[in-house]
């Protein structure tokens, strides 16, 4: 019920628009009208799912959602109040017109809204580039394997992943040799886990939906497995996600001053912010393991980028994140939230 109401915040983020480009309100009370909106997107979804005591996988769904309704309210809040300054510019002669600046704010309506919301995109535009028609044979193709993949994490994570969870102790308050051979006996299959569910969400799902709706930037993902360093890795493996980052956090950051590896560091705390809201929230406890693992993040970027300039041509960046991120750290924070939310669990009987 909560993610059929979602969709209340951006209509109502619409309607402010609409308001500020007839100039019936002022500009501080767009910005805090749009800061309410946004912000109660997010506890909205909060408050529901630690009142409600849901299930972990529905709470985590939710979570999802909400925070994907989040960037994007975000994304086109940020775009218009550009559009608006630039218009306004225009008409002091601040800004030399051309045709695509003055018709920006007269294509403000409720169809490219509802376009955006459902588009697998988080930076909203004007328009997009679109594809003549859609494939209905390659989409049962790719629902077909976004089936069977879904099927294949299923069996894992129920044939192997369960019984190692359960069979384990707290990596941190148990025997050390344990938790370490708990960890790596963990981490083959979780890999195959975390796999497939990149596999289906950013190759299949997405492109399922960019052919359903003509949506013609189909760059979801680059070559992230061959990345040199955890930045590069950063910068690769989620394209939407890092996209909305460049676009409304880093380059916004460099225009106010703020130093380069400052904005980088403002960019992972967002991220970890969110990261932890994901997992923690459902699981009705903040342990901050989620967050603590995305700023652990920033260290790891200076060294595999010095030992990157160090050692040229090599891929000792490469091994490094892909020990650290999907041998070492995926299985660990898995141990870490299973045993707190049984203990949780234990405690609450």
């Amino acid at each position: 019920m909560c993610c059929l109401t979602l969709p209340i915040f951006p209509l109502a983020a619409f309607v402010v628009e609409k308001l500020a480009l007839q100039k019936s309100i002022s500009e501080p009370a767009v910005v805090s009208l749009h800061m309410i909106i946004t912000t109660t997107s997010i506890l909205y979804p909060v408050l529901v799912i630690l009142r409600c005591d849901s299930a972990v996988l529905s709470g985590v769904t939710l979570m999802l959602f909400a925070c994907i309704v989040w960037l994007k309210l975000v994304s086109y809040v940020h775009t218009n109040y550009d559009m608006r300054a630039l218009g306004k510019s225009t008409e002091k002669g601040d800004a030399v017109p051309s045709s695509s600046n003055t018709d920006i704010p007269h294509n403000i309506s409720l169809k490219s809204l509802a376009y955006f919301m459902v588009a697998p995109t988080l930076c909203y535009q004007t328009s997009y580039p679109r594809t003549a028609c859609v494939r209905k044979g390659w989409v049962f193709r790719q629902l077909v394997k976004l089936i069977i993949f879904t099927g294949l994490m299923g069996f894992i994570v129920e044939q192997y992943i369960n019984p190692i969870v359960k069979n384990s102790q707290h990596p941190l308050k148990g025997n050390l040799l344990y938790a370490i051979e708990r960890v790596l006996k963990l981490s083959v299959p979780n890999l195959y886990v975390w796999l497939c569910m990149f596999y289906c969400f950013f190759h299949l799902w997405l492109n399922i939906l960019a052919e359903l709706l003509c949506f013609g930037d189909r760059e979801f993902y680059k070559d992230w497995w061959n990345a040199k360093t955890v930045e590069e890795y950063w910068r690769m493996w989620n394209m939407p996600v890092h996209k909305w980052m460049v676009r409304h956090i880093y380059f916004p950051c460099l225009r106010h001053g703020v130093p380069k590896g400052v904005a980088i560091v403002i960019a992972f705390l967002v991220s970890a912010v969110f990261h932890e809201l994901c997992i923690a929230v459902p699981c009705h406890m903040f342990k901050l393991w989620a967050f603590i693992g995305i700023m652990l993040q920033v260290p790891l970027v200076l060294i595999t980028n010095y030992l990157q300039d160090k050692f040229r041509n090599s891929m000792v960046g490469n091994m490094i994140f892909w020990f650290i991120f999907c041998i070492l750290g995926q299985p660990m924070c898995l141990l870490l939230y299973y045993h707190d939310l049984m203990n949780r669990k234990g405690k609450a009987e």
